[in-house]
């Protein structure tokens, strides 16, 4: 984007004034993972998912994306496609959130509250507790955290709280 995003690997530019005019949203990093979670929100369709963009005017771009169906391993957009149209000004915005570390506070509860038959509000289901070993460096740290953000869906779990912590509880 500038100097000045190339030489903090998490820097957010200025603008996206040097981000080519047209290109697909799959492995586009920060930049095209921002434009797709908005037009995602946006659209609000279930299994709909952006996979392309084109800048419109010097602040407006316009995401096109259509209903997923996977073939094998590779995606498929066969169907109408659709477009939504977003800011400059939103992607990076959006891209600040997705840098700023998800830390979530819930209050202390005894681990036997969180079995079924408690009578606790967290009881309603059962929840796994995670503790990884994060890698030495930044960019390592923000990966581990854009893969946990908040309401990430694993094979049908929510994710409802990520914090970051020098040393195990």
């Amino acid at each position: 984007m500038n100097d000045n995003s190339t030489s903090k690997p998490n820097a957010i530019p200025d603008s996206l004034a040097e981000m080519l005019p047209v290109g697909m949203l799959a492995n586009g990093g920060l930049a095209a993972d921002a434009m797709a979670a908005i037009a995602n929100r946006r659209h609000a369709v279930a299994g709909w998912e952006a996979f392309h963009y084109e800048r419109i005017s010097e602040s407006e771009f316009e995401i096109t994306g259509g209903m997923l169906v996977m073939a094998g391993n590779s995606k498929k957009w066969p169907g109408p496609h659709d477009c939504v149209s977003i800011t400059e000004a939103e992607i990076l915005q959006e891209m600040r959130a997705m840098l700023a570390p998800a830390v979530v506070s819930l209050p202390p509860t005894p681990a036997s509250t969180l079995l079924p038959a408690a009578s606790s509000a967290l009881a309603a289901g059962l929840y796994l507790q995670v503790q990884l070993a994060l890698p030495e460096d930044e960019a390592g740290r923000q990966r581990i955290l854009k893969a946990f953000h908040l309401q990430a869906d694993f094979f049908g779990a929510k994710v409802l709280a990520c914090s970051l912590h020098d040393s195990l509880n």
